[in-house]
């Protein structure tokens, strides 16, 4: 699968989207009854040791791993463009935390979908990678309203709501990790290192101490350990191989 096991080099969250199409070849991806893959993040806080672009930057990325290994499967997935205007209730008071109302990015998120349905668009799947609750249930407010089945169907793929039998290997979790670990920390963290070097300040990282909370310093975790992480694309690939095999589920019991 295309640079999953390393540094994307010369990344940009719009390299494979929409954004660098036109639009008649967008019209032509509906017209094939292509799928969307819509990543969404936020741009906010992520301790001192990462810029504020994790979140985007990572659910991007998986939505590019994603369109090829669905290629390799002969279903074609066109990447909208990233969407970053979430919310963020802990991390909200930290410089940087761009947090919008939830009846904001609600608004957002439908025009979206009715701007994707408008143009023949049918199947949208959304990959997340930020977790505040508010951010989560407006997501699945959005899409339980726009979903128009069966002309319109937005998935969420952090509950896919199918089942599929697979020998996918999955590798051994790190058994001594400091929990919790949800916000830069150890993962996120480790994350960051494996595929955008650049934007982890390791000394700092390595220096920081455990937290279980997001305060003081807007991560939770323990970034100082995140080379020990050391199965991260290992797990990218088997996620993306078994995401492929969910979204082939479901296309064929909803129709593509």
């Amino acid at each position: 699968m295309k640079d999953i096991n390393g540094v994307q080099s010369h990344f940009s969250v719009f390299e494979e989207s929409m954004v660098e199409m036109t639009w008649q070849e967008v019209q032509a991806g509906a017209d094939r009854d292509a799928i969307v893959l819509l990543p969404i993040g936020i741009i906010e806080g992520h301790g001192p040791h990462l810029d504020l672009s994790a979140d985007f930057y990572l659910s991007t990325l998986n939505c590019r791993f994603l369109k090829h290994g669905l290629l390799e499967k002969g279903i074609e997935a066109l990447i909208a463009p990233p969407f970053y205007w979430g919310i963020s209730q802990d991390v909200a008071r930290y410089a940087g935390t761009f947090s919008v109302r939830p009846e904001t990015m609600k608004a957002l998120l439908m025009d979206i979908f009715a701007s994707l349905r408008s143009w023949g668009f049918k199947r949208i799947f959304i990959q997340n990678a930020h977790g505040d609750p508010l951010h989560v249930e407006i997501i699945k407010s959005a899409l339980s309203e726009a979903t128009q089945a069966p002309d319109f169907i937005v998935y969420f793929m952090w509950e896919w709501g199918v089942e599929v039998e697979h020998t996918i290997a999955f590798p051994p979790l790190r058994e001594d990790r400091f929990q919790p670990d949800y916000h830069a920390g150890a993962i996120e963290t480790a994350q960051m290192a494996t595929y955008f070097p650049e934007k982890v300040r390791a000394e700092v990282a390595k220096k920081l101490k455990p937290q279980d909370s997001f305060h003081p310093l807007a991560y939770c975790g323990d970034p100082a350990s995140y080379e020990s992480e050391i199965n991260i694309a290992e797990f990218a690939n088997a996620e993306v191989a078994l995401d492929v095999l969910k979204i082939e589920a479901i296309l064929e019991r909803d129709g593509k």
